[in-house]
This record gives structure tokens, C-alpha cells and sequence, in this order.
């Protein structure tokens, strides 16, 4: 069983992501489900029937049935092939790929980045299927091609290109179902989150990413949406970049009500921690105590249990009335 890149159309893309930080779905892997919605690009149905586009533009044929020996290298492609059902052809991942815990059973193929990765211990798992990041392995795709191993790229950037990407990920692996399904749970958290703060005023959050340098989450974040739809307005969602490199200042005059960070910090930032910053003290969010650490693999990582991480935000800022 092969996948045959048809058509491609390379583009360069690019995209700064600098963390590495699943409602697992038992479902039994079918095909292609004709009732399900359609997944777009990024990649989805395009051009011929039975037929995926991807990130980059380039579309393939797949067989009915998906698939076989699938090597994922990224943490939120693992848990989405995981989640929909698909685990048990997964033959490789990376050494960031932690979750679920049966990931790490996999052969290790490398670290996150192309650089990392070794082309040449992927072709030893005789993998049929590469699903790869548009924007992180680009260096590598033409090393798979020579070596006739079909390879996938992903790179949502928003809620909804989250859900197309799994869908696609669904069918390239012969589990559309449990795709469908791992989407449905997860729209189903994020309409819960929505009513959590239903009525409720849009608290003003600040997200630090990291302290030294000053970084918060910008427009074009996964953050930042995730905020937005826990019914939190983020203070710095006016900048475009992902990723602000921002100053203390600038938090100081748009006074947050909230602070939120990861849990992956060292140590974990609490009130006192902000207040030691010169004029720090006087923000609402730390004068109130309202400082909060969220699971940062969830909400990093593009896969299911991104809706857990709006949830865990909207039962945080959202829980009573202020």
C-alpha cells in the first residue's frame, strides 16, 4: 500500500513556535465517512476524488483503508492519531511525543526539529506514511521523497484548521470515525466554556510566555484564541506576531485583570513572583491574587486536549462572578 503525491506546489513557510511543551477515542478505524464534514486544506478533500491537500499545497491519493506504518513528528500529530483510534499504526515518533503514555512504547526517530530528525531510521521502520510540520521539516522532505516515503504536513492556525487537520489525519490513517468523534468532544468543551462564561464580562489576561525576554501571545496564537473563547479578552491580541516580544511598561498600562502562565516554568510564577517587579504591585491581576498556572502541554500543542486547556481556562477566570 503506497501514497502517491500527485501534484505539488512547495511554498515556503515559515512559523515561530518556540514551545515543545486526549480524550483517548475507542473507535475501530474504517474509511473515509462519507457522512462526516469535509476537511479543508491543511489539508483536506481537494482537486479528484479520494484525494488530500495539504500545508504546503501538494495533494494526494490514499487508499481506502489508510495508512499502515505511520511515523508522526509532532507531539499534537501523536495525539491525534492516538485520540482517533489510530495508535496502533504508529511505528514512530519524536522524543517530545509523551502523550498518551503509550507514545513513548514508539521507536524515537529524533527530536522535534528537521535537524534532529534521522531520515534514515524512519526508512528502517518501513513507514508508508510521514505526517510532518509545514514550517519545521521542510529540510527533510525532499530526503523522504528520494527515498519514495510519502510525507503529510500539517500547520493549523486556528481552531478551525485544528479540526480539517485532524479530519485529514482521520482518513490518511483509515480512522476517519474516530476522527470525527475526537472532533466532536472537543467542539463539545469548547460550548461548554462558553457557557461557563456566558453573561459574564470579558476579564482583560495577560499571557507571559516567558520573563527574560518579555514575551506574551499575540494575534496569530493558539493563546490567544484560546482566551478568546474562555471568555477572557487578551490584553496584547491587537499585536499580529504569535509570539510579542513585549515590555513592562506596556503591561503596567494595560493593567490586566488576569495573569495566566505555564505550568512548564521554573519555578512556578504566583502573585508574590509578579509583585517583586518594579510597579508590578499595582496591577489588578496581582493585587487581587488573580495569577494562574495552566497545563501548558495542552494548550501549546494543536492536538485534543486543546479544548481541555479552554475549558481549564474558562473554569479558572470564569468560575463565580468577580
Amino acid at each position: 500500500m503506497s501514497m502517491k503525491v500527485v501534484s505539488e506546489n512547495m511554498k515556503k513557510y515559515t512559523r515561530f513556535f518556540p514551545v515543545l511543551s486526549v480524550v483517548l477515542v475507542l473507535s475501530v478505524c474504517g474509511g473515509p465517512s462519507p457522512g462526516g464534514s469535509s476537511p479543508e486544506k491543511n489539508g483536506g478533500p481537494s482537486g479528484p476524488s479520494g484525494a488530500l491537500t495539504d500545508a504546503l499545497g501538494r495533494t494526494f491519493a490514499f487508499p481506502p483503508d489508510g495508512a499502515k506504518r505511520i511515523v508522526s513528528l509532532s507531539p499534537a500529530v501523536t495525539e491525534i492519531l492516538f485520540a482517533a483510534g489510530a495508535g496502533e499504526r504508529v511505528v514512530g515518533v519524536t522524543e517530545y511525543c509523551d502523550y498518551p503514555p503509550e507514545a513513548r512504547e514508539r521507536a524515537s526517530v529524533g527530536g522535534f526539529s528537521g535537524a534532529t530528525v534521522s531520515v534514515e531510521r524512519i526508512a528502517s521502520l518501513e513507514s508508508d506514511l510521514v505526517i510532518v510540520s509545514a514550517g519545521m521539516h521542510g529540510r527533510i522532505l525532499g530526503l523522504l521523497e528520494d527515498l519514495g516515503i510519502p510525507a503529510f504536513a500539517v500547520e493549523p492556525r486556528n481552531f478551525d484548521e485544528v479540526f480539517a487537520a485532524i479530519r485529514a489525519i482521520g482518513i490518511l490513517s483509515g480512522c476517519s470515525s474516530g476522527a470525527e468523534e475526537t472532533v466532536r468532544i472537543m467542539e463539545g468543551k469548547l460550548r461548554d466554556a462558553a457557557l461557563l462564561r456566558a453573561g459574564k464580562e470579558r476579564p482583560s489576561v495577560y499571557w507571559e510566555l516567558s520573563e527574560d525576554p518579555l514575551i506574551s501571545a499575540g494575534k496569530d496564537s493558539f493563546v490567544n484564541e484560546a482566551l478568546e473563547r474562555a471568555g477572557g479578552r487578551n490584553i496584547f491580541g491587537d499585536l499580529e506576531a504569535a509570539w510579542p516580544l513585549v515590555s513592562a511598561e506596556e503591561v503596567l498600562l494595560r493593567s490586566p485583570e488576569w495573569i495566566l502562565t505555564g505550568d512548564d516554568r521554573r519555578p512556578l510564577p504566583d502573585a508574590a513572583f509578579f509583585a517583586r517587579r518594579p510597579g508590578w504591585a499595582a496591577i489588578p491581576a496581582v493585587r487581587e491574587g488573580r495569577v494562574a498556572v495552566i497545563n501548558a502541554a495542552r494548550l501549546y500543542r494543536y492536538g485534543p486536549r486543546l479544548a481541555d486547556a479552554v475549558l481549564e481556562i474558562a473554569e479558572v477566570t470564569g468560575g463565580g462572578e468577580r
